[in-house]
Order: structure tokens, then sequence, then C-alpha cells
């Protein structure tokens, strides 16, 4: 999950405590080579292969050393092991860039670079946030993550590369290829099934082994094989009855799989740390409160236990080069560089998706006037919240991009419409810096809120006190006799004093129902209100819109729960009352061409509701397209969301969390001075109705849908998308055709070829997406399965024949039974296309039946 940032500091400190006496010559040097081996220490001779260093060092290590070793969080813990030249281990959330560091990189979100398809892209992705790491003093990275998105409203599904395990397997393997050749560790996460926000640190997720081994470990299994990755994080949730940090048959799986690094727990995870060392985790580098050292030493965690946990952790240090490699002990105030920046550029532009461009209405034409419209100033959402949210610096926003590459033909002109997805001022009876006083009348006749305050999560009981407050506003309790569980009643008269519509937001840890004159206008939950320092400047509020009458007085209900909450309780309802949308319409009408942002605010602990985007956006958008024929939707969302103004507008590009590119990169593309490269890596259904159904509380969630995830599924039940996965539009055209399909040996099952021509008037990009249809199997397959791609650049007219190899576990199934990957013999169909609900030509190939 994340280092606090308490921990970064004791980290930084714990470096300096270390005694001198202990260091060892070279041990400082960030970048120099290994020190010369001592004769009493053969492990420092880099010659050897790492499971040969790492036998020779733990034979030199005392039990207090492994014991040190493995359980360590602080730098200063780890001065045992200084004598033995093993660095300390200092880990940094780092999926996107640096969390909680200045002077660093804000890349595109990881789901961004899997829209680009792009396994090269990924690789320098990787690359340059650990070459930053380096320079800050972080030698273990917690990435990247590689869940593969079951439910498209987590909170966290923009941390992953999308719903197909492939993607998430190929860009996350290449991911951490590009860090670990800096010499630091990756840590790849979460093992395994985590997909949801809710209840996380307890739900129960049942889910049958083939599914698991075809979807959910697939990527792990590629970060184990072909990046030979130093360590894992474990995942959350119970898995089939068991935590799984405590789940020992699946952490042996991954270890029978090959992987000789070590396994970690995830900050909070699991309930018993002796339980967890014994089922197979090896490091509670990231677990201060479950720490059990004394475990090792009464008999409770046998001694090989810890000498293969151990082993483990030398065996990451050696092979990835970060014991030979140490990291700087000074890190540098500024890390990123002009290179990583227009690195950061180069992905958010690969990654932006064409939804639609009726009329060619982009590439925006550098004349007349052009409308930007809602939230593209500083309040631009650069990044998911918490983990995996890194400082942007100062950076372009995206109307200051935009003017400055409309040219001084045309003229950019700006109009707020809608706030975005922010907290509200609130509504008080005395008003404040944002807003003024409101005519709340409680029932008492007095001016503001009447409340009660109960001692239970459910309002049931005699009151604990009641009382008339001016505004709803409390964090943790009303009181300090208040009990930690409770809730509360609160209820007012407002008389409006204009027509039109009111915007409600409730920033809430708990749940809360707002109810106007009966009617709910927001009623929801959240886990917490906000997230931890350095985590990002945005919070999770709720949302709701009311039409109100000018002098129709109205009955406004607030109820609040402490059920759910994280990190205490947490009530606020505020309030915008004067609608922004008006101006905006007025803008739009007098424009060529209206530009409307829209955003959305997610993250950690913060599963959506729905896929509606928040408040009045939606309203806003309808608004300006009827005003404007040439209106343009852009999307700063961490995915799919309902869009029942698609048919009237003209444009939509989907920007996801662009990081530092956030303005560059979007007016690059929408002036055409650079091509909309994405090709969306979830699927965008229509609504909340489409999908595999998601956690909804109450413990258990069964992933009945087997291994028909995402697009499967859709294609299964007959689901029709807003957009399919794999789908993205061109500046350009193009055409693909001569397939060839031929079978192969090994591992390699097949070998597809094709031609692909840029038939447009400009260079661009296409992915080339191949798919398997069902296998002639005697268990149920997807009748549509990605298993190869391929980004193709080409220059205007150009051509290129592009050859997938499709690898033989793609066009096998899992055998429950038999515990083994099973190749039917049989014909099987694989085809080419534009996207999942598209392909543009088949061809079948005889595979030759076979178990792994």
């Amino acid at each position: 999950m994340r280092d606090e940032m308490t921990r970064k500091n004791l980290l930084r400190r714990g470096a300096m405590m270390i005694p001198a006496s202990l260091c060892i010559a070279g041990l400082a040097h960030a970048a120099g080579p290994a020190a010369a081996p001592l004769p009493t220490q053969p492990w420092r001779d880099a010659t050897q292969k790492p499971e040969v260093r790492a036998d020779q060092l733990l034979k030199a290590m005392s039990f207090e050393q492994k014991v040190a070793l493995v359980s360590a969080v602080d730098a200063a813990e780890y001065a045992p092991l200084a004598p033995l030249g093993v660095p300390a281990l200092t880990r940094v959330d780092a999926s996107a860039g640096l969390r909680g560091d200045k002077g660093v990189t804000a890349f595109p979100v990881p789901l961004a670079l899997g829209a680009t398809f792009d396994a090269a892209l990924a690789r320098e992705y990787g690359k340059a946030i650990a070459v930053e790491a380096r320079g800050k003093g972080w030698n273990v990275i917690l990435g990247p993550t590689v869940d593969v998105a079951r439910d498209g409203l987590s909170g966290r599904l923009t941390e992953s590369f999308g719903e197909d395990p492939l993607v998430n397997a190929v860009l996350g393997s290449e991911v951490a290829s590009g860090m670990q050749g800096e010499h630091v560790i990756a840590m790849a996460k979460h093992y395994t099934v985590y997909h949801t926000e809710r209840e996380r640190l307890t739900m129960n997720v049942e889910v049958a082994p083939r599914a698991l081994q075809e979807v959910y470990n697939l990527p792990f299994h590629y970060l184990v094989e072909k990046t030979r990755i130093g360590s894992l994080m474990g995942s959350y949730p119970k898995v089939n009855g068991t935590f799984m940090l405590e789940n020992a048959g699946l952490l042996a799986q991954i270890k029978r799989h090959g992987f000789n690094g070590y396994m970690a727990t995830d900050f909070m995870g699991g309930a018993d740390g002796i339980r967890q060392f014994n089922a197979g985790i090896d490091s509670w580098s990231l677990q201060p409160f479950l720490r059990k050292a004394e475990g090792f030493k009464d008999g409770r965690i046998p001694l090989g236990r810890l000498n293969d946990a151990a082993r483990r952790m030398l065996w990451a240090l050696f092979s990835t080069g970060t014991f030979d490699r140490p990291v700087t002990d000074t890190p540098a105030a500024v890390v990123t560089t002009p290179e990583h920046q227009a690195l950061a550029v180069r992905v958010a532009e690969s990654a932006t998706v064409l939804l639609k461009n009726e009329g060619n209405v982009l590439p925006l034409r550098r004349a007349g006037q052009i409308a930007v419209i809602g939230p593209a100033g500083k309040e631009a959402v650069t990044g998911v919240m918490w983990s995996t949210f890194v400082d942007p610096g100062q950076f372009a926003t995206p109307l200051e991009a935009i003017a400055a590459k409309a040219g001084a033909a045309a003229k950019v002109v700006h109009a707020q419409g809608s706030l975005g997805d922010v907290v509200l001022p609130s509504i008080s009876s005395d008003g404040g810096i944002f807003a003024p006083p409101v005519a709340l009348v409680a029932p008492d006749g007095k001016p503001g809120w009447r409340v009660q305050y109960f001692g239970t999560e459910d309002f049931t009981g005699a009151p604990l006190a009641e009382d008339t407050v001016k505004e709803i506003d409390i964090k943790g309790k009303p009181s300090t006799s208040t009990p930690a569980k409770w809730s509360a009643k609160w209820v007012t008269e407002y008389t409006p004093d204009k027509d039109g519509p009111v915007r409600l937001a409730t920033s809430v840890s708990g749940a809360v129902k707002v109810k106007i004159d009966g009617k709910a206008v927001i009623d929801g939950a959240r886990s917490t209100a906000d997230g931890f320092p350095g985590s990002g400047p945005f919070t999770y509020p709720l949302h709701g819109v009311a039409q109100l009458e000018k002098g129709r007085k109205v009955r406004i209900e607030v109820e609040f729960s402490s059920r759910g909450a994280f990190t205490g309780a947490r009530i606020q309802l505020g309030w915008q009352p004067v609608s922004l949308i008006p101006d905006a319409v007025a803008l739009a009408k007098k424009s060529d061409v209206a530009v409307v942002f829209v955003n959305q605010v997610t993250g950690e602990e913060m599963d959506r509701d729905n896929y509606a985007l928040p408040a009045d956006q939606d309203a806003l958008v309808e608004a300006v397209a009827a005003a404007n024929p040439n209106t343009v939707v852009v999307l700063n969302t961490g995915g799919a969301v309902r869009m029942p103004w698609l048919p009237r507008v003209k444009g939509v590009v989907q920007m996801w969390y662009p990081g530092a590119a956030s303005g560059t990169a979007i007016a690059n593309v929408l002036f055409g001075d650079a091509e909309p490269g994405g090709r969306l890596p979830v699927s965008f259904v229509a609504d909340e109705s489409q999908g595999p159904r998601p956690y909804a509380g109450g413990g258990t969630v069964r992933y009945d849908e087997g291994v028909f995830v995402g697009y499967r599924y859709l294609q299964k039940h007959g689901q029709k998308p807003l957009f399919p996965f794999g789908y993205g539009l061109s500046y350009s055209s193009f055409s693909v055709d001569g397939l060839g399909v031929r079978p192969a040996q090994g591992d390699t099952a097949a070998t597809v070829s094709v031609r692909v021509k840029n038939t447009g008037s400009r260079a661009g990009s296409t992915v080339v997406q191949v798919y398997s249809g069902a296998l002639p199997a005697l268990v149920e397959t997807p009748a549509v399965k990605l298993v190869g791609f391929a980004r193709v650049r080409l220059p205007a007219g150009g051509e290129q024949v592009v050859t997938i190899p499709v690898e033989r576990r793609l066009l096998s199934y899992w055998d429950e039974k038999g515990g083994k990957w099973v190749t039917p013999g049989g014909k099987v169909s694989l085809g080419v296309g534009l996207n999942s609900a598209e392909i543009v030509q088949r061809q079948e190939v005889q595979l030759s039946g076979a178990g792994r």
C-alpha cells in the first residue's frame, strides 16, 4: 500500500544513525562498482551467481542478523548487517513516480501506460522512475501494480495496466525490468485478487483455481519468469477464507513457479504476524504493527523458515545489483530531468484515447474563438490519490497549454462551468470566508441546524445530547464524551432566494444520507474523507444536485453514522448555491468550438458508487452541447463514465491522469501536434448493469464469472459497452490485411503475421491486437481473448509486416483436477483486430494437445 510519511522521515534519520565503526568502504558510493571481495567475505564477488552469493552470505550471518534482515523497517534497524555489506532497504511507493518526494517527475498513471500498449515505452517508464529513486536514496520500489482490473468502479483501477491479464503481464514485466536494470528491487503488487477498497482489510474473495491461474496470477508469473522480480507484495483480502498474507497454499504456489525473491506484507495487512511468516511471508518490512521477532527466538517460527526468508532477501539484493550498487545517503533535492519530463509527455500523448471525432472536429483549428470550459486550471486532477500520487510540481495546466498552443489567430477564453470533483464550503448560518451566511432555520426557530447525537452507529437508544449548531463540520467526535462509534441526525429549513440548481457535497468518513423534502440527494459511504500526508491534494466527497425554487421552503435532513470509517469519523456538508453553468453556456454560444473538461477523483480507500460524473458535470456538458454544435469533451477520469450526452457532442477524448504532462500533452493532441495514440485498456461500459458484480459489502464476494473478466464477460453476456476494450481512433487511418498464421513448437503455439498500412495523410500509430476464439476444449473458454499485441508507428503511406508470437499458455486452459496447463488438440481461430469487438481477419491454426 504505502510507507507512511513518518516512516520516510525515520528512514532518512535511520541512515544517519548507523555507527561509523560499522561502515564498509565503498558502501556510500551511489553508482560506483562493488567493493573488492574480502578474503573472509566471498559473497562480495559479483562474478558469482546470485544463488551462490546468497548461500555464502547466509552461512556467515548470525541468528540476530538474519532476524534483523527479515524484520527491519527503518534504516537504523539494518545496522547489524552493515559489517556484511548489506545496505539498508529503503522503500518508496513509485508506481507512477516517487510519492512524497519533491523535485521528481510525476508520470502518467499506470492505466495510462496500459493505454499505450507499448512495451518499449513501459521499460523506459520503469527505468526513469528507478533512476530518480536512486537519486533520492530509495532502493526498493513498491511497484509496479499488476492487479487485473475486474471492477471498473475500483478506486485503485488506475494503478494497474487494465482489465486484460496479458497487458498487465507484458507491461508490468517491462516496467519492472526497467526498474531492476538500475539496481533497485522492484516489489510488484498485489499478489493476489485485490480489486476493491470496500472493507479491503477483512473481506473474503471466493475464486476458483482456474481463474487464479489464467487471469489474476498470470501477470505475476510473467514477472517471475521474464523479470526475475526481486520482491512481491501480498494483498489484503482473504482468499477462499484465509488472509492472503497467511495463505500458505497460494504463497507456496508462486514460489514453486520459480519465484526466488521475497514476499512482503502490505501495510496493515493480515491479522497475525507469526502466522504470516510461517505461511511463507519473508519480510515484515511494511508491517510495523505485526512484527513478532520474538517468534524466532521462542520457536514459533522454525529456523528453517527464517533461513529461507533471509536467503530470498539476499537473492533479491544480489540478483538486482542492489547489494553491489548502494544508493546515495545524500538525496538530491531535484532528480527530475528534461528527458524525464519529455518522457512523461510522450507517455501521456501515446495514452490519450480519441473516442469520438464526428466531422473531424479534431484537431482544433488555430483560428476563431476556442472556449475552454470546466476544471482545466490548477484544479486539474493529475494523479490517483494516496499511494500512487506524485507531486507534479509546477506544470502547465490544460488551460495554459491550450492558450499557448492556439497561436495568434485564435482566441482562447475560459468559463469555469463546474468546480468538478471537490469539497465545497460549509452550509452555515454564519457564512464563512468562501460563502455568505445562509438563512437556515432549525425547528426550534433558532438559526442553524438542530442535531441529535447518539452513542450507537444506527441511531438507536436515547440521544446522548441535542443542540442547535451553525454548520455540519465534525472531525472525530462531537465531544470528548462521545463514544468512538456514534451517529447523528441534523435538520433545518431553507427558503431559496432564486430558482436554479444547488450543488451539495459532503466530505465524509462513514455513512451519510442527505434528504431534501424527504428525497435523498446524497446517499453513500466513504471509509475515509481524504488521504494521508503526501498522498495528493484532493479529497473524496460525495455529491448531489437539487433543483430549488425561489421562495419555496425546503426541509433538509442529514443522517450520519461512523460505521465503516477507517481514519476516524468525519462529516462536513458544503454547498454551491449559484450554478456556474449559465455563464459557460453564454460563452459557448459565442465561440467557434467548446472544449469541456470534466474530472473525477479516484484513489485508495475509495471505490466509486456508480459511473456518473460527479456533481453537475453531466448537466454542464448537456448545456454546452445544446449551445454549441462543435463541443468536445475531455475526460480527466480514472476510467469509464456514463455518457448520456454522447450523441450530442462531436468529440470525446480520454486523457486519464497525466501527471506533470497534464496540460502539455492534451494541448498537443487537441491541436494535432501529437497523435492520440491510446487504445482503451479497460472496457468503457454503458452503466452499472454491465460487467462482473462488484463487491457490495457483507464480507464475501464470489468471482462467479470465473475467467470471463472485462471484455470477455461483456461478450459472453451480450452486453454492448459504450466503447470496447482496445478501442481508439486516430488522426490517420490504417488497414490490416495479409493475415498469416503458422503453428509453432515449444512454448510458442503459433505465430501471426499481418501487413499494416497507414492509409492516411499523416504519420500515426495503431495497435495490432491478436485475439483467439474459443478453444476446442471440454471446459468453456472465452470466445474473444487477447493473446498478442504490438504497437506500430508508420509514416503517411507507410506499411509494415508485423509478426507476433502467441504463447502456448495463452492457447491453453488450467486443468483444476490435474493442476496444470492443458493445450487442447484441434483447431482454434486467431484473428487480428482494431479492438475486442472488431476482428477484421481470422484464420485457424491446428493445436497439438499437450500438458505442461
